[in-house]
């Protein structure tokens, strides 16, 4: 079971998710990612692109991660439909992103996130789930 969602946070829009493992929680954040930005239910599994990154820690690991599928977006025009974490370690995580190219006919930029920060950045496992908390400067 993965589950995110967004909160208000002064100017900018924060994800807070839960998961039962880390994989489907990098995956839950990089979905309410992408659907702050197009939702994505108006974009079909077409294509695919992949994403790998290595950081020193979760948090650290969290922020590259959600930049690298957020850069995929914003450069390539990449609308994404859906996640699979491939791979994933406290240091590590492969991820295969699916969706399609931007068609403007079909897709509606909701928001332009500018970055994810580090601001009141949390990854952690809290009992049986994990959870995650990231907030998107739009």
């Amino acid at each position: 079971m993965k589950h995110c969602e967004t909160f208000d946070h002064t100017a900018d829009v924060g994800l807070a998710a839960r998961a039962d493992t880390m994989g489907e929680l990098f995956e839950a954040l990089a979905e309410g990612l992408a659907d702050v930005i197009c939702p994505r239910g108006q974009v079909e599994a077409r294509e695919s692109r992949q994403v790998a990154v290595a950081a020193e820690d979760a948090e650290a690991l969290a922020v590259d991660f959600l930049s690298q599928v957020l850069k995929i977006i914003q450069t390539e025009h990449f609308m994404l439909a859906g996640v699979r974490v491939r791979e994933v370690s406290p240091a590590a995580v492969k991820a295969e992103l699916s969706g399609q190219p931007y068609d403007p006919s079909r897709h509606e930029i909701a928001t332009e996130v500018k970055a994810v920060t580090y601001h009141r950045l949390k990854i952690a496992r809290e009992g049986r789930l994990w959870t995650g908390r990231v907030i998107l400067d739009v």
